[in-house]
């Protein structure tokens, strides 16, 4: 039987895997939009390092700070540091560039990178789940 904190783990990586679903879905549309698709693609991120931080029964507040995600991380892995710039790139999108005075202003390459960006994390962060 599964515990309560393996049941949370997978419930944060599945939603962190729908997040980066909707971020590649997004990016197919005619005229996709940037900012939800960085958005998305924050969120995946944010999710998997929760996922991490959950298996190592660390409390975190809820925060979209993805580098204080990785602050908490770090000690258990310190490779988790390769992602500071990273966070820097993805944290924005969690709150800041989804309203319309957001500057500036995101381009579809910007949202592509910020998948491929969340795609390296969620993929990093699983493997330090097994």
């Amino acid at each position: 039987m599964h515990s309560l904190v393996d049941e949370l783990i997978g419930e944060w990586l599945t939603r962190a895997e729908h997040d980066l679903r909707v971020a590649e879905f997004l990016l197919t549309m005619p005229d996709p939009p940037p900012e939800s698709i960085g958005f998305h693609a924050q969120q995946c991120a944010e999710k998997a390092l929760k996922a991490f931080l959950t298996l190592r029964q660390v409390h975190f507040e809820w925060r979209h700070d993805l580098n204080y995600l990785i602050d908490l991380c770090a000690p258990f892995d310190s490779s988790f540091e390769q992602f500071r710039a990273d966070a820097d790139e993805l944290t924005p999108y969690a709150v800041e560039y989804r309203y319309p005075d957001a500057l500036p202003l995101i381009s579809l390459a910007s949202a592509q990178s910020a998948v491929d960006t969340a795609r390296r994390i969620y993929t990093f962060a699983l493997a330090r789940l097994k």
